[in-house]
Formats: C-alpha cells, structure tokens, sequence
C-alpha cells in the first residue's frame, strides 16, 4: 500500500521531461498514462508518471509532481 497526501504533494518539484532512477543513477523519460472515458476515447493523464530501467518500472510522478 502507498499513501501521499494532497499536503504532501504541493511541496513537491513539479517534474520535467525526466526523473532520476533510483536504481541507476540516471535520467529516464517519464511516461504517463492515458484515461479510459466512457465512449471509450482516450485523455492523456499526468495523474500517475512512471520510469523504466532496464525491466523494472518505477513510479516517479503524482499529479505532475516529481516524487523525491
């Protein structure tokens, strides 16, 4: 389980194109997700970003704020 705050995530950097891995070291493109509407049409979202490195995926963003 993994809760945040909306209190939280005020005082968090607003993320750019990429986020530093955990894991690597490095920069990855962060990717996000897209919103199922009910006639089935697709909205880009920023509620949920992710990172790849190498076969992991990493959450790395919350509402277009860059988790620290």
């Amino acid at each position: 389980m993994f809760a945040i705050g909306n209190d939280e995530l005020k005082n968090l950097p607003e993320a750019n194109r990429t986020a530093k891995c955990k894991k690597c070291g490095k920069n990855h493109i962060i990717k996000y997700g897209h919103k199922i509407e009910k006639d089935g049409t697709k909205t880009p979202t920023k509620m949920l970003g992710f990172i790849k490195c190498g076969k992991d995926t990493f959450l790395a963003t919350i509402n277009g704020k860059l988790l620290a």
